[in-house]
């Protein structure tokens, strides 16, 4: 299957507007309407891009409110679905999208309100979700979009079936940094004298190993620079599980832990898959 990651929200590096990702106006022939659907004339803006999905009930999107507490609505071509919120405009009335994007609290309501959408989504059906910030300047243009980039699309949407994704980073404790003579045991039962950075991170290597092998894929991700007195990481993965393996998946990591006294272990999921949708911009 292809892989890649899409970040769930990307922070600013100083604190200050995320950039906004904006979609082109495509130049080819629309699609037309989808039976039922709102008329389209090019002038709706501000659309904003949640998930694609296939197989979608649109009663599933009934009270599902976005970003700017707008109702969450579906644009359909082609078999797939994108899972959209139309947001107001700076005099409107409504929610302006600039304000969902300044400063660190806005962009992480914004970035929390973002992935319930999707969360509440892949609980039904499998979805490729879609960058914070994705907007579109009407429902044209993701009908296109939707229409030109079919097969990739489907082709993650049926490599997601049934999955779920989990994130595993382990930690050497702090306490060992100036342990002194302080021993901790290894995975193979023996002892080893802090500080022995290479054993313990080897270990820490060999059970992300056993959790690749359980898993369909993995994605590995750089380790987060230490401050003073943090525990050191030495393992920082995500793991796209088959959702019946998620009981074995934890079982493992939980046990591989406790049987080293310097590691320790932070599991999180279930997640959508943001980890393994294609780095290419789909939408």
């Amino acid at each position: 299957m292809k892989k890649g990651l899409i970040n769930n929200v990307r922070r600013p590096k100083h604190g200050g507007a995320l950039p906004l990702r904006r979609g082109r106006r495509e130049t080819s022939a629309p699609a037309p309407a989808a039976p039922g659907g709102p008329a389209d004339h090019g002038t709706v803006r501000n659309v904003w891009v949640y998930a694609v999905t296939a197989g979608l009930d649109p009663r599933r999107l009934s009270g599902l409110t976005g970003v700017a507490g707008e109702p969450v609505r579906a644009v359909t071509e082609s078999g797939l679905s994108a899972v959209v919120g139309t947001l107001g405009e700076e005099n409107s009335g409504g929610t302006p999208l600039s304000s969902l994007l300044v400063g660190l609290t806005a962009i992480e309501t914004t970035g929390r309100a973002h992935h319930e959408v999707i969360a509440r989504l892949a609980l039904d059906v499998p979805v490729v979700p879609v960058r914070l910030a994705t907007v579109y300047p009407d429902d044209t243009t993701i009908r296109v979009l939707l229409a030109e980039r079919h097969a990739d699309l489907t082709v993650l949407l049926d490599s997601f079936r049934g999955t779920q994704e989990w994130g595993v980073k382990m930690y050497l404790e702090p306490w060992a940094d100036g342990a002194g003579d302080r021993t901790f045991s290894t995975l193979d039962g023996e002892s080893c004298q802090w500080p022995c950075w290479g054993r313990a991170e080897e270990d820490a290597e060999r059970i992300g190993y056993v959790l690749s092998d359980i898993a369909v894929a993995t994605r590995r991700h750089p380790f987060s620079f230490p401050r003073p007195g943090d525990r050191r990481m030495v393992l920082n993965g995500s793991y796209l599980l088959d959702a019946g393996r998620a009981g074995e998946f934890t079982e493992v990591v939980e046990s591989a832990a406790a049987m080293h006294a310097a590691l320790r272990a932070d599991v999180t999921g279930p997640w959508p898959p943001y980890s393994f949708a294609d780095r290419q911009d789909l939408l």
